[in-house]
């Protein structure tokens, strides 16, 4: 039975895949210069449709509101991405605005490290974020928006079993273009594990 009480993520959480494991982000990962360093590459950044960190770079006070705001909130939770071959942290993942009574949430990731990109590990790590969402949180739907710029976040979703719901004509803003913003969408029955 959902719960309309918001509730924190334990701290023992760990949500293995086969690439990689999330765990509850700390201020450890917080002051990791690895992590400002992602949010301050507009190659990374761009995909993220953060357009306020494109205009310059993002201060070391502004990072640590961001996660401080993120690991203290009772309706987000939000994990490091930690690579299983050697336990480095490589970048976040979240369940975000989890509506406890209505059982659905916002999940997304983020591979800081481009090297990474294209190895399956967003795939594997939203695995995981779902499973555990569906599962552990027993929540009934999960959603995410990308940018259309990013394909292939489109297709990871879909591998998964979301289903592309609808589309935000030109909503998001890269510069001087404006793109348009997929909405995708999982019921608990249709999720790929």
């Amino acid at each position: 039975m959902i719960s309309n009480h918001a509730r924190a993520m334990p701290e023992e959480t760990r949500l293995a895949g086969k690439l990689a494991t999330l765990v509850p982000f700390t201020e450890s990962h917080g002051r990791n210069t690895n992590y400002a360093s992602w949010l301050r590459n507009p190659e990374i950044v761009k995909t993220l449709n953060l357009p306020s960190y494109l205009d310059s770079p993002i201060s070391e006070d502004d990072v640590r509101d961001y996660y401080y705001n993120m690991i203290s909130s009772p309706t987000d939770f939000f994990f490091a991405v930690l690579l299983n071959e050697n336990g480095r942290f490589i970048g976040t993942a979240k369940a975000g605005h989890i509506d406890f009574f209505a059982g659905h949430a916002d999940i997304g990731v983020m591979i800081g490290e481009k090297s990474l990109w294209g190895m399956g590990i967003a795939t594997d790590c939203l695995r995981a974020l779902a499973r555990y969402m569906f599962g552990e949180i027993d929540l009934r739907r999960l959603t995410a928006g990308v940018m259309a710029s990013n394909p292939s976040m489109v297709r990871v979703f879909e591998k998964l079993g979301f289903q592309q719901e609808g589309c935000f004509r030109e909503q998001d803003r890269l510069g001087d273009l404006y793109i348009d913003h997929i909405h995708l969408g999982c019921l608990k029955k249709e999720f790929i594990t």
